[in-house]
């Protein structure tokens, strides 16, 4: 824990130090400099031991993104719905809601893509058990966006869950999703 630790503040400083040089010009007319709100739906995938416990099953969200001084680095808050059966008695309900930042790499294309990391918390409720609890997670993915039209965007993105229960008594394992999925977006005129 202490090396993932360690790791998003790495990356933590970076995004806030690298956006001075390394960033594209900034252009006003360029969607991703205003602000957005979005949904997104597609498939969430439970990986490594995760993945013995429960199967795949579709996921929504929803996403709210705010600039910063920095050009090309956002911030947002986002949440999500997911459930995820089994051929067995497992059940698990995930709702993620976590911070996390953006930052658009500085490359001249017709296409966005942009690198994310956050943190928050999850409520899961857990089946047959039937306990329910927070859980802190971390977060990372990337994001491909184009606009369609000066207001909505369409775009994919993949995120990496990383489910901290080491703090529990008993706990074994931590938890590993990765969600995938088509997300629609509109830029707000502020």
């Amino acid at each position: 824990m202490k090396k993932i630790i360690f790791i998003y503040s790495l990356m933590s400083i970076a995004f806030l130090v690298l956006p001075t040089k390394a960033s594209a010009q900034f252009q006003r007319k360029d969607y991703f400099f205003k602000p957005q709100i979005g949904l997104w739906f597609g498939p969430t995938t439970p990986i490594m031991n995760t993945s013995h416990l429960v199967d795949n099953n579709l996921g929504a969200g929803a996403f709210i993104r705010y600039n910063t001084p920095f050009h090309p680095l956002k911030i947002g808050v986002e949440t999500a719905y997911e459930y995820f059966s089994s051929r067995g008695v497992n059940r698990l309900y995930f709702v993620p809601t976590y911070a996390n930042c953006l930052y658009l790499l500085p490359l001249n294309l017709p296409v966005k893509l942009q690198l994310k990391a956050g943190l928050g918390g999850a409520w899961m409720k857990i089946m047959p058990d039937d306990e329910a609890r927070w859980n802190p997670i971390l977060n990372t993915g990337f994001e491909f966006s184009f606009p369609a039209g000066r207001t909505f965007n369409i775009g994919l993105r993949i995120d990496y869950f990383y489910i901290y229960e080491g703090y529990l008594k008993n706990s074994i394992v931590d938890g590993h999703i990765i969600n995938s999925g088509i997300q629609v977006f509109i830029n707000i005129n502020i």
